[in-house]
């Protein structure tokens, strides 16, 4: 990591100006191992991260430029976050270009839909990566008891789908190609975002209560018919929908018990039949989790999250119950250079079809790494089916400076 501080002659330490820079090289290739073989992903990006900071005030830039030679629209340089923030005395502010994270759900959204999800390449990417940023400010106030958070985003950010045919990763609905219309909401002073958290902390137990005013993130679909070149077309719609959730942890020795529930009131739900428009139904979400550490570099995570949709119509394409599973083992070797990994996630309500990703990654200096493994997809039918012939291998190298 590259580290630089400025101090100007004669002043007092905390007055210094000081700059941190670090970043890293990566470069992921995947293959598929079912039918042709083709390329499902190849990319090289460059991240460039900077923090300057003074007397409680900060400013942070991260960068990414990538080279896709499979989705040239993938190609090029993308701010990534871009804010100012201020420290001090409990009180904390970021405005900007950030990612804003609620809830301690393991890779599912509950009262995290602030920042939403690319899904130009799926699963096939670190969930990190497939966050989106949006424009906020936030601010806060708190000590080591407890933490309360006002979050402002004049412009809500949406899920990306793919449907560019070139991507193996495009949607599909029926095993078609879709041309979607998306009908986002103005941008205007009324159809901003804005939400509250307050999360307390105490010997032995953590939990937060949120509330937030939003949108659908993900697009409710209405099938309007097909055109010449057997595509669907649809319109992509947004509305308005409250969410208020909660989430808590408790340690048990080497055991974390963790837990999220949220209410959408309003939530738009899509409908499989051509020309139906989406509704609103309100729709509870709620998930139970379980960290295992047992000793010798083992861990392992579990979690359920199950849906429900009140007022059920028969219509709709989403079952009036539908759960989530998901499991996370890890395992570190050879004095933690060698990380051993399997995460899976498992669709509850569509005869077991599932994701899974093995990985190992190994350690070869304190700046390079590389990884390597295997993602599993095996569906009938759900989320999953329409990449059911996706299984691929991939390897990745990456370099921090």
């Amino acid at each position: 990591m590259i580290f630089f501080t400025y101090a100007a002659f004669g002043q007092e330490t905390d007055e210094n100006l000081t700059f941190n820079g670090k970043g890293f090289v990566d470069t992921y290739h995947a293959a598929r191992t079912q039918l042709d073989g083709k390329y499902m992903s190849s990319r090289t990006r460059v991240r460039l991260e900077g923090n300057l900071g003074k007397n409680g005030i900060t400013a942070f830039a991260s960068l990414n430029v990538i080279y896709n030679p499979l989705l040239k629209d993938q190609t090029g340089f993308f701010l990534r976050e871009a804010y100012v923030g201020y420290q001090q005395n409990g009180f904390d502010m970021k405005f900007g270009k950030q990612i804003i994270t609620w809830g301690i759900a393991d890779g599912l959204q509950l009262t995290d839909i602030i920042s939403p999800m690319d899904y130009t390449e799926f699963l096939a990417q670190d969930y990190d990566d497939i966050r989106v940023p949006v424009t906020a400010l936030r601010l806060g106030y708190g000590n080591q008891n407890f933490h309360i958070e006002g979050v402002f985003s004049p412009i809500p950010e949406f899920f990306i789908l793919p449907t560019d045919t070139i991507n193996p990763w495009s949607i599909r609905i029926n095993e078609k190609s879709c041309l979607m219309n998306e009908k986002r909401p103005n941008r205007t002073l009324a159809n901003s975002e804005y939400g509250l958290r307050a999360s307390f902390y105490f010997s032995g137990f953590d939990f937060s209560l949120s509330a937030l005013r939003t949108f659908n993130k993900m697009p409710a679909l209405c099938i309007l018919g097909m055109n010449d070149k057997n595509q669907l077309l649809t319109d992509a719609e947004y509305a308005r929908m409250d969410m208020i959730g909660a989430d808590f942890s408790v340690p048990f020795g080497k055991i974390i018990i963790r837990g999220e529930a949220a209410e959408y009131f309003k939530a738009l739900q899509s409908s499989p039949m051509t020309g139906n428009r989406p509704i609103k139904k309100n729709q509870t979400t709620a998930l139970i989790g379980v960290d295992w550490y047992p000793g010798k570099d083992w861990t392992l995570m579990l979690q359920y999250n199950h849906n429900t949709i009140s007022d059920y119509e028969n219509t709709l394409s989403n079952y009036r119950n539908y759960g989530m599973a998901t499991v996370n083992i890890k395992k570190d070797l050879m004095r933690n250079l060698l990380k051993l990994s399997a995460f899976g996630r498992f669709d509850c309500a569509n005869n077991g079809a599932f994701f899974i990703r093995f990985n190992a990654d190994y350690q070869l200096s304190d700046q390079l790494a590389i990884s390597g493994g295997y993602d599993w997809f095996n569906a009938n039918k759900g989320t999953f089916f329409m990449y059911r012939d996706n299984s691929e291998v991939f390897i990745k190298a990456k370099y921090c400076f």
